[in-house]
């Protein structure tokens, strides 16, 4: 217990509980194996966005632009045709570089040029969404059915998307073993001091946005895989959700405080909070405010638990 007290974790795990037991209340079958296969496709998506703003965040960081960038690699793969890239491997390794490229600038911006990463983000958010915009003015394009049919299989019985997850996670826990990992935490905790221990904070920044945007990219990959079409809006409500995560999760934003777990239980809990509002019958137009105010009572009962903790 006091382990999940100082991750900052216990709160979002009992928020989960809760959700849970109201999902299972109103969605019938919940606990199904379709269901749960439709849930963990759903969901897939928003988890890997979320561990990656993590990673950043850990850092000592922010990206405001990793919606902006889920929809520009969308557009980008529902334009590309597949022939041209040697087939559905092809067009997803075009997909993570691109995700990488986009990283690498966001972590230059910030690192070399010293910009403080909310508004360098913020602005090529803005760069990102219109060069999706650019390339599919209107939702359109289309993704060849072999991309979908990887993402919606198994393998030896387990949902692909399910792997997915798994191996993000996996990268994070090699990362914390390795001294890059730990190297992210000790700079986002204080890079005056990571600096003088002869940590390079520029470079880890830089690799953090790198990890972060790798995971982005897969997040596009998903969700891509789920559409089999373009938008240059489809990832506008991943930003906003993924910082949500991480707050509701336990990472601290001033970075050096957490785990990527948080994030993991935080993005669930979020999706989950959107399947109860759906299956409660609350009504299209007062959802997002339900989900807002869910929102806000989660980070309310965050900060609660925060200052309860540094008092005991």
């Amino acid at each position: 217990m006091r382990a999940l007290r100082y991750t900052g974790i216990l709160p979002s795990l009992l928020m989960l509980v809760v959700v849970i037991a109201l999902n299972a209340r109103l969605q019938p079958h919940f606990f199904g194996l379709p269901s749960l296969e439709d849930n963990i496709a759903t969901l897939t998506p928003t988890i890997l966005v979320c561990l990656a703003q993590a990673v950043i965040v850990l850092s000592g960081e922010l990206d405001l632009s990793v919606g902006a960038g889920v929809s520009l690699i969308n557009c980008l793969l529902a334009t590309v045709p597949i022939s041209a890239v040697g087939g559905p491997w092809g067009l997803m390794g075009l997909a993570l570089l691109l995700a990488l490229a986009l990283g690498a600038i966001n972590g230059v911006i910030v690192t070399i040029f010293g910009l403080p990463s909310l508004i360098a983000t913020f602005a090529t958010a803005a760069v990102w969404f219109g060069l999706a915009l650019a390339l599919m003015p209107q939702p359109g394009g289309e993704l060849d059915q072999s991309v979908g049919d990887l993402y919606s299989g198994t393998v030896s019985g387990v949902p692909v998307p399910l792997f997915i997850v798994a191996g993000a996670l996996l990268i994070w826990t090699l990362l914390g073993r390795h001294r890059l990992g730990r190297r992210i935490v000790a700079v986002g905790s204080n890079p005056a001091a990571a600096f003088q221990a002869g940590i390079s904070v520029l470079r880890v920044k830089l690799a953090a946005y790198l990890v972060g945007w790798l995971l982005v990219g897969l997040a596009a990959i998903a969700i891509s895989a789920q559409t089999l079409s373009g938008d240059a809006r489809v990832g506008d409500t991943y930003t906003l959700t993924s910082v949500a995560a991480v707050v509701i999760g336990g990472i601290s934003l001033a970075g050096g405080r957490g785990t990527p777990w948080g994030a993991l239980v935080g993005a669930i809990v979020l999706g989950i909070v959107s399947n109860v509002i759906y299956f409660a019958g609350i009504p299209s137009i007062w959802q997002e405010f339900f989900k807002g105010i869910v929102i806000m009572s989660g980070l309310g009962f965050m900060v609660f638990e925060q200052k309860r903790a540094a008092v005991a």
